[in-house]
């Protein structure tokens, strides 16, 4: 396994990136019969950029739609948001609540009392890219 430096170019030969391996990842699960598709995922990328001050690069984006979903005894319009990130702390959670909450209610027609979001602080010991831990990333290219 090669451990070559990054260097001042910020690129490790193996890993890549080396600010990529932030990697917030954002599941959003609806009950819409629409797809996100390219233009939105983007612009929850820019979100969560924007938000957590990391480059786009590392974000993650999924989305499962077309579920059956029920908050409050309705199955309105509904988006639950996961989120994890490595750092996150509660001092974060309102503003990234208000962050999705507003970009769903924009630009998929969900209220933002429908759009319930789930944090997770993740630790770099058990976020994974290429074959290894962040956590191990980080030690090689000190």
């Amino acid at each position: 396994v090669s451990t070559q430096s990054t260097g001042s170019s910020g690129i490790n030969a193996e890993y890549g990136e080396i600010s990529s391996i932030e990697m917030p990842v954002v599941q959003v699960t609806t009950n819409l019969t629409r797809k996100l598709g390219l233009e939105l995922a983007k612009g929850i990328t820019v979100l969560v950029s924007e938000m957590t001050q990391k480059p786009a690069e590392g974000v993650v984006v999924t989305h499962k739609h077309e579920l059956e979903m029920f908050y409050d005894g309705s199955d309105d319009p509904l988006a639950h948001v996961r989120f994890t990130s490595i750092g996150m702390t509660s001092n974060d959670t309102e503003t990234y609540s208000k962050g999705f909450a507003t970009f769903f209610e924009k630009n998929l027609g969900i209220s933002k009392d429908r759009v319930v979001v789930e944090f997770h602080a993740a630790d770099a010991a058990f976020m994974g890219k290429c074959g290894t831990t962040v956590a191990e990333i980080r030690k090689r290219d000190q």
